[in-house]
């Protein structure tokens, strides 16, 4: 979330990360998605992180306009660990309700190309389902505009999994 090699979502000062979600949903009329990928790297590394990606996580859930959607890297080279982790490093107050941050199932995400294309489309899906404006207009969609959908996904996880981490 924070960066990756190409420097897309730096962290700036003053809660930028909050903030920018935040204002950007007030001024689009478009369903929003946060992808949460779940990996060894995505809680337990500095108490400042973890505060950070709680206050973003936290901001997701309580808007209505945003659909988070959760996805579980099973690569080990890429982060990947037992779900079980999650639940150790995972602030508490996510876990517990209100937040209840684990009551979706997350989608797993694997390395083989094969087994890969299959999480992106669930993520896809997921992200179709779980929007009644995309749901009602999901027969619109076109081929091309799906397969775009999938390019673009398969990209940002591509740059996501490339990340480096300490």
């Amino acid at each position: 979330l924070y960066s990756n090699r190409d420097g897309d979502l730096i962290e700036e000062e003053g809660g930028y990360v909050t903030d920018r979600l935040i204002s950007q949903l007030n001024t689009n009329d478009r369903p929003s998605f946060f992808l949460l990928y779940l990996n060894e790297y995505t809680f337990g590394q500095s108490n400042e992180d973890d505060a950070e990606m709680e206050s973003v996580i936290e901001a997701c859930i309580n808007n209505p306009n945003i659909h988070l959607v959760l996805v579980h890297e099973q690569d080990s080279t890429k982060g990947g660990c037992k779900f079980d982790e999650f639940f150790r490093v995972t602030p508490q107050k996510l876990i517990d309700e209100p937040y209840n941050l684990y009551q979706e199932i997350a989608i797993p995400l694997y390395s083989m190309k094969e087994y890969r294309d299959v999480s992106l489309k669930l993520i896809l899906n997921k992200m179709v389902t779980s929007n009644p404006k995309l749901a009602e207009s999901s027969i619109s969609y076109n081929r091309g505009s799906l397969i775009g959908s999938i390019s673009q996904l398969k990209d940002g996880m591509r740059r996501m999994s490339s990340i480096e981490t300490p």
